[in-house]
């Protein structure tokens, strides 16, 4: 049985947490955000899955540092929801420090568990100097 439909409050507070979790780098609440079979497309193109994700993040990969959205636009759907905006990310990788800017969508799901986050698929803003 289903838990309940969510509210466009209480999906924000649903990627807080997930937003949160990520900067903290606490797998084990991500590891209950996200949906067995969560895909995660970062801004480069690569994807990773739920394991993937969990394990590049927990090894240092990359560590977020700062997260800021702007523009949020929650979608409901029933048993699925999807929230698009714009986001600003400072991230260390291995190779260097970046700061990302992009453009997401985040999909939820409800599950007989809960609501899930189900994918993720960012995409750079375009550089203002090479339009």
């Amino acid at each position: 049985m289903r838990n309940h439909a969510i509210s466009e409050a209480e999906l924000i507070k649903l990627e807080d947490r997930r937003y949160a979790a990520m900067l903290a780098k606490d797998i084990p609440i991500l590891r209950d955000i996200f949906a067995n079979d969560a895909v995660y497309t970062h801004s480069n193109g690569l994807v990773d899955n739920k394991s993937g994700y969990l394990t590049a993040l927990s090894s240092g990969e990359f560590v977020y540092r700062t997260i800021e959205r702007f523009d949020e636009k929650v979608s409901l759907f029933g048993d699925a929801a999807v929230i698009t905006g714009r986001i600003r990310l400072k991230v260390d990788f291995k190779s260097a420090p970046k700061l990302l800017e992009s453009r997401f969508l985040s999909a939820w799901i409800q599950t007989t568990a809960g609501w899930r986050h189900l994918a993720w698929q960012s995409t750079p803003l375009p550089n203002p100097n090479s339009l």
